[in-house]
């Protein structure tokens, strides 16, 4: 009786997870976005490499060479609230078809960037609080590359380089004659941990507007939601080991895993990085994000 019990409790997780059995032989996974959820704390970016010059900030401000680390900024969207705190939107732009080797490509482009440092920064002319939106104009391309290791999913692969405007506010005195901006592109290698999982329940509804430019205005309607969610580990159709992860944060976050799953941190890294996934240190990167993987899950204190 309790193993009959076991059995449809798992086999009602897969089909919550992937639906109906003709997506477990899908060969294509549908173009649309994918969204995600910035690590606080864990976000950063260096310009010890290309400072922010002298007189910048205010006449005669001395060279920015610090880090300055970042927080998600949930997007603006229409209707409100409807993608929690969601502050990340990259656009998978092709139907990535499977061949017989289980692998496929499509095109990716960021579609949304939403950020704010975490603390003022100290500059020779006071405190600024820092802003990261996409910069105006076309995005960059770059490649992704999925693997279908399972029936339900697998993983993939996704370096990302974008054009970001980064807005500087001083905490006092006349803040819009005082703001300053600067555009910079970032490159970035792929992310450890990148795991995706056939999905038939919509990530998103119909009529979801988000803000692309950053001026806190929903302006771009989301294509209809995929089949593919990346950041969900694909469930298993029998028993096997499941990964050991270790937590790099705290799991009351406002992110919905679903049974069985937790959120872990994954991180796209500076290619250069030294050390690129040490957890007690993070890596030279602008991005950490929150994927969902099974493992044994948090518990609450």
């Amino acid at each position: 009786m309790k193993r009959s019990m076991h059995t449809a409790v798992a086999a009602a997780l897969v089909l919550a997870l992937t639906g109906a059995t003709a997506t477990l032989a899908a060969d294509v996974a549908r173009k649309g976005v994918d969204l995600w959820m910035t690590v606080a704390g864990m976000a950063k970016s260096s310009f010890a490499n290309e400072p922010i010059p002298a007189g910048f900030f205010c006449e005669g401000s001395r060279p920015f060479t610090g880090t300055i680390v970042f927080k998600g900024a949930p997007l603006a969207v229409t209707p409100p609230q409807s993608l929690g705190g969601v502050d990340t939107a990259v656009r998978r732009l092709d139907d990535a078809v499977f061949n017989d080797k289980g692998e496929a490509t499509t095109r990716i482009q960021l579609l949304a960037l939403s950020l704010q440092s975490t603390q003022p920064i100290e500059t020779s002319c006071g405190k600024y609080d820092v802003a990261v939106t996409l910069a105006p104009g076309e995005q960059p391309i770059t490649t992704m590359r999925i693997f279908r290791t399972e029936a339900l999913g697998g993983t993939y692969s996704a370096p990302l380089s974008l054009n970001v405007k980064v807005a500087f506010t001083p905490v006092t005195g006349a803040k819009s004659r005082e703001r300053r901006e600067l555009t910079r592109r970032i490159d970035l290698g792929p992310a450890n941990k990148s795991v995706w999982a056939y999905v038939t329940t919509p990530r998103y509804g119909k009529g979801v507007m988000i803000d692309t430019d950053g001026d806190g205005r929903p302006d771009t309607l989301l294509p209809e939601a995929s089949n593919f969610r990346a950041g969900v580990q694909p469930a298993v159709l029998k028993d096997q080991p499941k990964p050991e992860l270790a937590l790099a944060g705290s799991c009351y976050i406002d992110m919905t895993c679903g049974p069985g799953l937790c959120p872990y941190q994954s991180c796209h890294c500076d290619p250069n990085s030294t050390d690129p996934y040490n957890p007690a240190t993070g890596c030279d990167h602008l991005h950490c994000i929150w994927t969902c993987v099974q493992s044994s899950c948090c518990t609450a204190p």
